[in-house]
């Protein structure tokens, strides 16, 4: 006995029902990866906060609160960044591992500094312990003119410095925004600012932070009060991921009541987030 076979002719889609079924299949595409997100602005918990994080291979952006990582914040000890830049280009200061000495009758010592301010410093130091005299000293003897030249050339936020040359980016006239931040640093990471490769090369060298196997964390941190009354401050997280062969890029602030309150979380919700990413380990 024979089998008799029924072959099937599909008919054409018709095309407004094809139209309709990549359009579904893409809301649920979309719908699928939305649901495997973490909501990231959760580990900012009651901070006002932003983060910007810059994926070099994807040239992809990814942003917690988009208003606030486009408005612009004083950058306080993060412009360390190219004031170490500035100072080794003009030859204010050598090189990271030359001893430098502050005025101490113009930036005499207040109750309030760091024991770790004290004792000689260079850049490498000066950096780490975040020494704001003396890069106020440095700024001074940069001078307002050169200093202006290169912000300008460096296109710094909002490149304003009128409030005084060794002071302008602390709650001063100098303001910058996250994603500002990023593409600055974007720029320096490349090689792409008005500055030789010698003084990127030995700025890049001063912000390690941690160095692993898989990753090499480089950030300068930021903060300070931000009104008369001290009872408002910012803190900022500025820096870059080099993994295997990608850059990741960040800057995030947070806003708090205190100078203290911003210190510790400013790198704990950052570091957080770059694990959630599986940026760092």
């Amino acid at each position: 006995m024979k089998r008799s076979v029924k072959w099937q002719i599909n008919e054409p889609i018709p095309k407004n029902e094809y139209r309709m079924r990549i359009i579904f299949l893409v809301l649920w595409t979309i719908f699928l990866s939305s649901c495997n997100q973490t909501d990231l602005s959760q580990y900012f918990g009651d901070f006002k906060g932003t983060i910007v994080i810059y994926d070099q291979n994807l040239a992809e952006y990814t942003i917690v609160n988009e208003t606030r990582a486009n408005t612009r914040f004083t950058p306080f000890s993060t412009f360390k960044i190219p004031n170490s830049i500035i100072a080794l280009e003009t030859g204010v200061v050598s090189d990271v591992d030359q001893i430098i000495a502050w005025d101490t009758l113009k930036y005499a010592a207040e109750d309030w500094w760091p024991k770790m301010w004290g004792g000689e410093h260079n850049l490498k130091t000066a950096i780490k312990y975040s020494v704001v005299p003396l890069y106020r000293n440095i700024a001074s003897q940069i001078g307002n003119e050169r200093m202006q030249r290169f912000v300008t050339m460096f296109d710094y936020g909002n490149t304003n410095i009128s409030s005084g040359v060794d002071n302008f980016w602390l709650n001063g006239s100098l303001k910058i925004t996250a994603q500002e931040q990023v593409e600055f640093l974007r720029k320096f990471y490349s090689g792409r600012l008005a500055a030789s490769e010698y003084s990127i090369k030995s700025v890049k060298s001063i912000l390690i932070q941690e160095s692993t196997g898989s990753y090499i964390l480089s950030y300068k941190t930021g903060a300070g009060s931000i009104n008369a009354e001290r009872n408002s401050a910012l803190g900022w997280l500025v820096g870059y991921v080099e993994k295997q062969d990608n850059i990741y890029y960040f800057a995030m602030n947070i806003k708090g009541t205190t100078f203290e309150e911003v210190l510790a979380p400013r790198v704990e919700i950052t570091t957080a987030i770059l694990r959630e990413l599986d940026i760092i380990d």
